[in-house]
């Protein structure tokens, strides 16, 4: 990528230029307005920086004789002043200038130019919808989908878009509001709308041939984000779709960190199963289920046999390697729905749903055998397992089954270890 920029101070010159040639951009530096229009005419580039304050003329002035050029129309202009007032801002805003920076913070401008440049040179990536049944139109619109690196599948009908929206995931829906067949553009949006999941927020953006404030007004109302008018400006429709689709995927990227980040405040670092916050916050829901369902629940509370020993003996490094290679067994055990946690130190917690004390025990006899195969670190390894657990007709709730394991881990502790008491109805 080309740029130019045309500022007569050597001080700012050069230290653009070292911001553009970090960023990967070729470059021509001139100091005056008639320097820079002779290079303009010379050269294709990609951005231009221009002072406003120039030996010769306006920076104003440049941009507007800039933008009156078919070849430059969309060239981004970045200008430099020390003027922040909001008159000069909106005047720089007629003359056509994409974006201001103020030379009187230094440093900020260095990063404002860093930041802008990055997303300027940001490929879009994802996948579109185009939803289009005038073959011309569609060629048209999906030549300029594929100029932006995006990859396009194309229907003809509201049926068939429908048919793959449940089938494939999207960034984009390109739909026209008339189309053949019995679904409409209309109806293809109050349908991804009204689905659930993910799919209901893909951005929707309308086409039509009959650009009036009415319809344009109905589009919005039952749920796409934008609308064009055919016959489309190129320009026009490539930002519209690079808006939509950018803030969606940040929109993605927003709620993947919630999800990250809410992941992490229930899991224990240590052996990746839940901590015993989230266990006691999804106990409550669990047990009201088996309630009201009227299903059987169980408690599974295991407690490594003499581990302060191998602490002790191997150290604290080994010792968490052991841990760590407990959580995953439990984790490989575990059925879905089933809800294994570290409850702290060598203790751990697994809740079984839909599981009747007989099922349990014999998961719990399993386990046993399991650990005592583990020989995590080639370190023997037993445990005592208390199991309690519910039927269907008798709800105790979670403080008085975890109470019983708690019970029974004891009895298995005194009784020996290295085996599994069970306790309950």
């Amino acid at each position: 990528m080309n740029a130019l920029i045309v500022e007569d101070s050597p001080v700012f010159r050069q230290m653009i230029q070292h911001t553009l040639e970090q960023l990967g951009f070729g470059m021509i530096s001139v100091a005056t307005g008639a320097a820079g229009m002779e290079a303009l005419r010379d050269k294709r580039f990609d951005l231009l920086v221009l002072d406003l304050h120039l030996p010769d003329q306006s920076g104003l002035e440049i941009a507007r004789r800039i933008r009156a050029q078919a070849a430059h129309r969309l060239l981004p202009i970045l200008m430099l002043t020390s003027d922040d007032s909001r008159l000069l801002t909106q005047r720089a805003l007629d003359a056509g200038v994409t974006e201001l920076f103020r030379k009187t913070k230094i440093a900020e401008l260095h990063e404002s130019l860093r930041a802008y440049i990055s997303r300027m040179q940001r490929q879009l990536r994802g996948r579109v919808m185009l939803v289009e049944d005038s073959p011309t139109t569609s060629e048209l619109l999906a030549y300029m989908l594929d100029k932006m690196s995006l990859e396009v599948d194309r229907f003809d009908t509201g049926e068939a878009a429908l048919e793959a929206i449940a089938k494939n995931s999207y960034d984009l829906i390109v739909c026209d509001i008339v189309l053949a067949g019995q679904v409409t553009g209309l109806g293809v949006t109050r349908a991804v709308r009204s689905m659930e999941g993910e799919v209901a927020r893909v951005p929707i953006l309308g086409l039509s041939a009959l650009d009036d404030a009415a319809r344009k007004i109905e589009m919005l109302k039952i749920g796409a984000n934008d609308y064009v008018a055919k016959p489309v400006v190129e320009e026009e429709f490539i930002a519209r779709v690079s808006n939509l689709i950018t803030s969606k995927q940040l929109f993605d990227q927003v709620q993947a960190q919630r999800r990250e980040l809410r992941e992490r405040s229930i899991r224990d670092a240590l052996t990746g199963l839940y901590n015993r916050h989230y266990l006691a916050e999804v106990s409550t829901q669990l047990f009201a289920n088996a309630d009201r369902q009227q299903r059987p629940l169980a408690v599974m509370m295991v407690d490594l046999d003499h581990f302060k020993r191998i602490n002790d003996t191997y150290g604290h490094d080994v010792g968490d390697k052991v841990l760590a290679s407990v959580g995953q067994l439990l984790q490989k055990d575990c059925r879905q729905g089933d809800v294994a946690a570290r409850f702290g130190g060598e203790e751990f917690v697994i809740l079984l749903p839909d599981c009747p004390q007989p099922a349990a025990t014999q998961r719990a006899e399993r386990l046993l055998i399991d650990l005592r195969e583990l020989e995590p670190c080639s370190i023997p390894l037993t445990a005592s397992i208390g199991v309690s657990a519910q039927g269907a007709s008798g709800i105790m709730g979670y403080d008085q089954l975890f109470k019983l394991a708690d019970e029974a881990v004891y009895e298995a502790k005194t009784s020996g270890r290295n085996r599994v008491v069970t306790r309950g109805r």
